[in-house]
C-alpha cells in the first residue's frame, strides 16, 4: 500500500513509520532529490490515481511504469490531504505513452477524453510547472479531485461554442462589466430614448392585472389596492407630463416599474417559444423599464422605508427570472440589510412599539413587513442551494410571526375584515413556501454541515428533516395538498404546484447524498421516489406554459432530478443494487430524457437553462462513459466473475452502443468520477451554474 504521509525529516521517525506499517521501503525514483520541496528520502510520497485506487505500488512518475505496461490514463487528480502536492516527474517512456495506437473510433468521442490527457497537449516543462490539480475558471478555483471533472469541461464548451444563436460574445460581453454583473447577460437597454418605452395607460393598467392575477404565486409582498393607488398617481403624473418620480418616492416609482417590467417579460413567454431575436426584443422592452426602476433605488436618499425592501426585493425577482444570477445575488444583499435594519425579522412588541418606532403602522402595513420579511427568507434560502453558498438570514436570530391568513381585499388599515363566507387564502402558499425553506435550509445546515460529521450523523439528520417533510405535506390545507390541481381555479393551481415541486426538491436535496454512500436504503427510495414525481410534474407543466414559467427555479430543479438521475444511473451501472426495480428505472429515464428536451427548448442564446443543459450534457456523457467501462465485451461472453449485468434491459437508449468506445484495452479500469465525490460536491454541483459563468 502506497504511504501518502509527508517524507520524514530523519531516519529514526521514517524507522518508526516502516515499523509500525510492517511495510518494506517504497521504491525509489531516479530523479535528484528537489531541494526546493527538502526531500531528505526519495521514497514515493503520492501515488497515481490508478495505482491508489488498486492499493499497488507506483513509482510516481508520469506516466508511472504500471499505467505505461498496461496503456492506461495516468493522472495525480486525486485528493491530496497532505499539504501542497508534489509534481510527478516526466516518465522517459512519455512519448511512448502518447503515441500509444488507438482506435480510429476514438478521434470522433465526447469531449471527455480531451481536457483528462493533460500531458498529450502539453509540453514536459509545462506538466512539472503545473503547481496543482486545481483548475481556475474566470477567476474562481475548482477543486479537480471532487470527482466533478465534467465541469470544466462543459464551462469550455460554454465559451469555445460557435453558437450562431449568440447574440454577444459570452467571454467578451459577460466578463466586461461591472463586479455586480460579470457573467451576466448585458442589459437591452436604448438610451437614445428617454421614458418612451413606459407603455400607455390602458396597457399598464393590463400589465398590472396580469402581474397580480398571473405572476405573482407565493411571493406576494404587496397589498394589490395599495399598488394599484399607486399606478394611478404614476399615470395621471405621465398624462399631466411630469417626471416619473415627482408625486411619488423613487422606492415606489420603481416598484412600478419592475412590475411592468415582469408582466412585459412574462407574457411574452406565456405565448410559446422564443427565438433569439424575439427574446432579445422582448428583453429590450423589459429591460428598459427595469433598468429605470434601478437608478431610482440607486438614487433614492434618506432613511430606509419599507418600499425600499419591495423595491428592491422584486428587482431581485426579475433578474432571477433573466437568469442574471450574480446581479440578482448582489441586490439580494441590499435587500437583505433593509430588512435587518428595518427590524422586519423581529416580531412586533406591543408595548414599546418596536420595531415601529416613529408612529403606529396600520395594519396593511405591519401585514406587508411580515410578507415582505418571509418573502426574502425565502428567496435567500433558495440561493443557498442555487449558488452553494451560506444563508443570510440566520434562524436563532428571528422571531418574526407570519403573516395573517387574509388576503388583499379583506384588509383596512384598521384590521382585517372578517367574512362571513370566508373564502381560500392566498397567504396560505406563501406561509408554507416559508415553512419548507426553513427546513431546507436546516438540511443545508446539518446534512450538508461543513463539520467533520459521520454519514451515519449526517443520516440521522437526513431522517429527521425527511419527517419534518412528511409532516409538513400533511399539513397543507386541501387547496394545497390534496385537491388535484387541475380542478383548481388557476392561481390556486399554481400554488399548489409550485409547493409540490418544493415538496420534491427539498426531498431530493435532503436524501441524494446518500446515493452514493453505500448505506441509507431507505433515503436512496426517498430521493429516487422525489426525483421521478418531480420529473412527472415537470413533464405535466411542459405542456402549459403559464406553469413553466411561473416560478424562476423551476429550471433549476429540472436539473437537480436529472443530475440525480444521471448520477443514479452511474451507481447503478458501477456498484448494482436491488434497491429499486428495473421497471420503475426505466420509466423514470424515459422521464428524465423528456425533461432534459423540455429544459433544451426553454433554452435560447447563452440562457442559464442553455447552462443546465450543457452541464447535464457532460454529466451524461460520464454516465455514457461509466456505462461503457462495465459493458462485457463482444469477445468475452460476459463478466470474468460470473456476475451479469444488472442494466441491460434498462437505462439510456445512447448506453446500448457497445462497440462506441473501441477495444476493451480502452475499458478497462476506467475511473469512476463516483469514487471520490463528497457531500460537498452535490452543493458544488448545484452551484455550477455560477462556477461556469463568473
Amino acid at each position: 500500500m502506497v504511504s501518502e504521509s509527508p517524507l520524514q525529516k530523519s531516519p529514526s521517525a521514517s524507522e518508526s513509520v516502516r515499523a509500525l506499517l510492517g511495510k518494506h521501503p517504497l521504491s525509489t525514483t531516479n530523479v535528484d532529490r528537489d531541494e526546493e520541496n527538502r526531500r531528505k528520502d526519495p521514497k514515493i510520497s503520492r501515488a497515481c490515481d490508478t495505482c491508489k485506487r488498486k492499493k499497488i505500488r507506483c513509482d510516481g512518475i508520469l506516466p508511472c511504469s504500471n499505467c505505461a505496461k498496461r496503456r492506461l490514463h495516468c493522472a495525480y487528480d486525486a485528493k491530496y490531504g497532505r499539504g501542497r502536492p508534489p509534481t510527478p516527474p516526466p516518465s522517459t517512456a512519455i512519448d511512448e505513452h502518447q503515441q500509444r495506437p488507438r482506435s480510429d473510433n476514438l478521434n470522433d468521442l465526447s469531449i471527455w477524453q480531451q481536457p483528462a490527457r493533460v500531458f498529450n497537449d502539453v509540453s514536459a516543462s509545462q506538466v512539472l510547472s503545473r503547481p496543482s490539480p486545481e483548475i481556475e475558471i474566470e477567476g474562481q478555483y475548482v477543486d479537480r479531485t471532487s470527482g466533478l471533472n465534467f465541469l470544466h469541461r462543459a464551462w469550455k464548451k460554454l465559451l469555445t461554442q460557435n453558437d450562431k444563436a449568440a447574440s454577444y460574445d459570452p467571454s467578451d460581453m459577460e466578463r466586461n462589466q461591472l463586479l455586480t454583473s460579470a457573467g451576466d447577460r448585458p442589459f437591452h437597454v436604448d438610451n437614445s430614448v428617454s421614458d418612451g418605452f413606459i407603455p400607455d395607460a390602458a396597457t399598464a393598467r393590463k400589465l398590472q392585472e396580469f402581474y397580480f392575477e398571473t405572476c405573482v404565486v407565493t411571493y406576494r409582498i404587496f397589498h394589490r389596492q395599495t399598488v394599484e393607488g399607486w399606478m394611478e398617481v404614476f399615470l395621471k403624473d405621465r398624462e399631466l407630463g411630469k417626471p416619473i418620480a415627482q408625486s411619488m418616492d423613487n422606492s415606489r416609482t420603481a416598484i412600478l416599474l419592475t412590475i411592468l417590467a415582469i408582466a412585459t417579460l412574462r407574457l411574452e413567454k406565456v405565448h410559446g417559444e422564443m427565438s433569439t431575436e424575439d427574446e432579445s426584443l422582448v428583453l429590450q422592452r423589459s429591460d428598459d423599464l427595469f433598468c429605470a426602476g434601478m437608478r431610482l433605488t440607486e438614487a433614492e436618499m434618506g432613511f430606509p422605508r419599507l418600499e425600499s425592501a419591495q423595491a428592491r426585493l422584486i428587482q431581485v425577482l426579475y433578474l432571477l427570472q433573466t437568469a442574471r444570477m450574480n446581479k440578482g445575488w448582489y441586490t439580494f444583499g441590499n435587500a437583505f440589510h433593509i430588512t435587518l435594519s428595518l427590524g422586519m425579522h423581529r416580531r412586533r412588541d406591543q408595548k414599546r412599539n418596536f420595531p415601529f418606532t416613529s408612529k403606529r403602522q396600520n395594519y396593511i402595513t405591519s401585514e406587508c413587513y411580515k410578507r415582505t420579511f418571509w418573502v426574502a427568507y425565502i428567496i435567500d434560502k433558495y440561493l443557498s442551494v442555487v449558488f452553494g453558498r451560506p444563508r443570510l438570514y440566520q434562524d436563532g436570530d428571528i422571531d418574526q410571526n407570519f403573516p395573517d391568513n387574509i388576503n388583499d381585499e379583506d384588509m383596512t388599515p384598521q384590521g382585517p375584515y372578517i367574512s362571513d363566507d370566508p373564502a381560500d387564502c392566498y397567504i396560505d402558499a406563501l406561509i408554507f413556501h416559508a415553512k419548507i425553506a426553513r427546513i431546507i435550509g436546516k438540511v443545508s445546515r446539518e446534512v450538508y454541515s461543513v463539520s467533520d460529521l459521520s454519514n451515519q450523523d449526517r443520516l440521522a439528520a437526513a431522517h429527521r428533516s425527511s419527517r419534518e417533510l412528511h409532516e409538513w405535506h400533511a399539513s397543507l390545507p386541501p387547496h394545497l395538498g390534496t385537491v388535484k390541481p387541475s380542478t383548481l381555479v388557476p392561481s390556486f393551481r399554481r400554488q399548489a404546484i409550485a409547493l409540490q415541486l418544493a415538496y420534491s426538491h427539498a426531498l431530493i436535496h435532503t436524501n441524494r447524498p446518500f446515493l452514493l454512500t453505500g448505506g441509507g436504503s431507505e433515503s436512496v427510495i426517498e430521493c429516487i421516489s422525489a426525483t421521478k414525481a418531480s420529473l412527472e410534474l415537470v413533464n405535466r407543466m411542459a405542456g402549459d406554459s403559464t406553469l413553466l414559467h411561473s416560478f424562476w427555479w423551476t429550471h433549476y430543479v429540472i436539473f437537480c432530478a436529472l443530475a440525480v438521475v444521471y448520477v443514479w444511473e452511474i451507481q447503478r451501472t458501477t456498484r448494482p443494487t436491488d434497491d429499486i426495480d428495473n421497471q420503475s428505472v426505466g420509466k423514470m429515464f424515459d422521464l428524465a430524457e423528456k425533461c432534459h428536451s423540455h429544459l433544451k427548448r426553454a433554452s435560447t442564446g447563452l440562457s442559464q437553462n442553455k447552462r443546465y443543459s450543457i452541464i447535464l450534457d457532460e454529466l451524461r456523457s460520464e454516465a455514457q462513459r461509466c456505462r461503457m467501462g462495465n459493458l462485457p465485451h463482444p469477445h468475452q461472453g460476459g463478466r470474468s466473475n460470473g456476475e451479469n449485468h444488472a442494466n441491460t434491459d434498462t437505462g439510456f437508449p445512447f448506453l446500448q452502443d457497445s462497440d462506441m468506445f473501441g477495444s476493451v484495452s480502452v475499458q478497462e479500469d476506467m475511473p469512476n468520477i463516483l469514487d471520490n465525490f463528497l457531500f460537498s460536491d452535490w452543493q458544488t454541483l448545484d452551484s455550477s451554474k455560477s462556477v461556469c459563468i463568473a
